[in-house]
């Protein structure tokens, strides 16, 4: 839904809000004839109620491309397996919506929000830790702190993080991603665990870090194989540990998210949209492998997602839809 204007116009927040609750209550399985004629009177009364009735049943329909994700508790584009359902999807919307919480529902519960520190949607913050290290939190993203005698011990929770280490040879500095290390040596370096398919990417500005990427079935972290990633240098770690090849990746690439940018040098689709939903005030889906795989060379805000979104359209075979304030849907043309 646009303006003259080009800007995106929704129907007013009371009637959406309606709206999504009447179709949560249509579509519970419980609901009576009377009450579909009851909507059908509703969404009559004015072309406001209408356009409001319509986005409720365009999110209604494309809900159903998202998931919980059981290693954080978060809800995602794309199906999953045994994720919430709609109803359930669309239901929490509802109820939040009237406290401005909507596009927060479920993106800040579970692991995100139980951790040590934790950003929100668009919400970005610098942590200086205890020995002098600092860490930048980007959206969406948490960490967990456990410093001991001889161990200065991190936990990236999920999201994406820029640690700048004080070096201190009698205390290493280690960042612990799920069944993958970090590892600094005197170093500053940027952790994105927001990939596609649960992928991690480890970027190195300074100095260097070792990844490993195995785990014994103990609590005590086995190192592998390993590979140490120098300035200026990428590698990044599949769900299964495996390590990819070092690549060259630019420390302003990297972290332009730090000012609010996004730098998108040959990325996959999928990976930068990976990058705005921690920016956007609900969900974005992306349907369709050829659509994610298509080849990106942008500089995008992430401050604003439905401009840069609508930007990508401009130079890419796509057609970003905005089903509602709490949905985008993004296919080929």
């Amino acid at each position: 839904m646009t303006s003259e204007s080009g800007r995106h116009r929704f129907p007013p927040k009371h009637l959406s809000d309606q709206a999504l609750a009447w179709i949560v209550r249509l579509h519970s399985g419980d609901a009576p004839d009377t009450d579909w004629v009851a909507f059908r009177s509703w969404r009559r009364q004015s072309a406001d109620h209408e356009a409001a009735a319509l986005e409720a049943e365009m999110l209604w329909s494309d809900a159903s491309e998202l998931h919980r994700d059981p290693a954080t508790g978060l809800v995602r584009p794309g199906r999953g397996r045994g994720g919430p359902s709609r109803r359930a999807v669309i239901g929490g919307i509802a109820v939040l919506a009237g406290a401005g919480a909507a596009g927060m529902w479920m993106k800040t519960t579970g692991r995100l929000w139980r951790a040590d520190h934790a950003t929100g949607v668009a919400q970005t913050r610098i942590i200086d830790l205890d020995d002098g290290s600092r860490v930048t939190l980007n959206a969406m993203s948490a960490i967990d702190i456990d410093y001991g005698p001889r161990l200065r011990r991190l936990v990236l929770v999920g999201g994406e993080a820029f640690f700048e280490v004080r070096s201190n040879r009698a205390r290493p500095f280690v960042v612990d991603m799920g069944a993958s290390r970090v590892e600094a040596l005197g170093t500053a370096f940027n952790v994105n665990a927001n990939l596609p398919g649960d992928s991690i990417a480890v970027a190195v500005t300074q100095h260097s870090v070792r990844v490993d990427a195995q785990r014994s079935q103990a609590t005590a972290f086995v190192r592998g194989d390993g590979v140490v990633v120098s300035e200026g240098e990428q590698v990044v770690i599949s769900p299964d540990g495996r390590l990819s090849s070092i690549v060259r990746q630019e420390a302003s690439a990297a972290t332009a998210w730090r000012s609010g940018m996004y730098v998108a040098e040959d990325k996959r689709l999928d990976e930068v949209i990976a990058a705005f939903n921690a920016y956007h005030d609900g969900w974005i889906v992306l349907r369709g492998g050829a659509v994610q795989s298509l080849r990106v060379n942008a500089v995008l805000d992430l401050r604003t997602p439905d401009a840069s979104l609508d930007a990508l359209a401009s130079g890419l075979p796509i057609r970003v839809r905005h089903v509602s304030r709490y949905l985008t849907v993004i296919t080929g043309t």
